[in-house]
């Protein structure tokens, strides 16, 4: 049996037969147990479920109704055969569905995912991006698309999108890691329009614009990012972010570096600055703040004939 959550609900046989869901409601209880695959789904939470507003007396045995419906649809397609105990189990207080790994979307998206993860982390880059690429490949669109759910149900999709958000991340850092930045730019520019507080991406961005000699944009991608954050949410850009513009403007070559790990493209420490390489934009070096890296870098490119 194959279950999916990861865009419209689907649930098909083994040989790939879709099976037909039944009404908006039951279709609802299914999404709910389904999100919660191998965990006791309490009664009150499906109820709230299928009734965004007040439940009406008989709502309790209406669901214990499109539970039989569901438990005939699973057993006639096929599901439970050869399963000692009921795809749909009655526990205390609630009802449980099984799932197995490979049998339910997000569970495999899960497994993909954290096996990408471990490889970024430890240097298999090319293999990271195949299995994140393969995990992101599991998404049709957002997950239920097209199905009424209620406020309980949004703080679980909620996570499943975040999980999936952090996961393209990661497939950008192994891609741009293989040599890909050109091919990533204007995916990370589309990605920064679509979630533009999300720094991560920025950082993705700047480096593969650094990457393909375009120094001025990444710098101009900063100062967008920069501003944004500041007068829409009256904060300043993290450490990191910082960080990479300096080592921009400084020519840090280990920006032109692969990574070995999943952490941002982005050195700790105060940026190194290198005379051989050209700044990007003009420094002052008459005055000011003592001991600033990007004052510094002006100054020593200066003295040695640098533009």
């Amino acid at each position: 049996m194959r279950f999916g959550v990861l865009g419209p609900l689907e649930v098909s046989s083994d040989d790939g037969i879709p099976l037909r869901l039944g009404g908006p409601r039951q279709r609802v209880v299914l999404a709910a147990l389904l999100i919660n695959a191998n965990r006791l789904v309490a009664v009150p939470h499906l109820l709230e479920a299928v009734w965004c507003e007040e439940p009406p007396p008989s709502a309790a045995v209406n669901v214990r109704g499109y539970i039989s419906a569901l438990r005939r649809l699973l057993r006639d397609g096929g599901n439970d055969e050869g399963h000692v105990q009921p795809r749909i189990t009655t526990l205390t207080g609630g009802y449980l569905l099984r799932a197995g790994t490979s049998e339910l979307d997000f569970s495999l998206f899960i497994n993909r995912s954290r096996q990408g993860e471990r490889e970024l982390a430890t240097g298999q880059i090319e293999q990271a991006a195949q299995s994140l690429q393969s995990a992101l490949d599991l998404w049709r669109g957002s997950p239920l698309d097209g199905l009424p759910v209620p406020l309980t149900v949004h703080a679980e999709l909620e996570r499943m999108r975040e999980l999936r958000l952090l996961t393209v991340e990661r497939a950008a850092q192994a891609r741009l890691d293989l040599g890909q930045a050109d091919a990533l730019v204007p995916e990370l520019s589309t990605l920064t329009r679509q979630h533009p507080f999300r720094e991560r991406l920025w950082e993705l961005l700047i480096v593969a614009l650094h990457r393909t000699g375009r120094q001025a944009d990444a710098l101009a991608a900063y100062a967008r990012v920069r501003r944004m954050l500041v007068e829409e949410l009256g904060i300043d850009p993290s450490d990191r972010l910082k960080r990479l513009e300096q080592q921009i403007l400084c020519g840090n070559p280990s920006l032109d570096a692969l990574a070995t790990a999943a952490d941002p493209p982005v050195v700790s420490g105060p940026p190194q600055c290198h005379a051989s390489h050209r700044m990007v934009r003009r420094v002052k070096v008459a005055s000011g703040p003592s001991g600033c890296p990007e004052w510094a870098c002006g100054r020593e490119v200066l003295e040695r004939g640098g533009p």
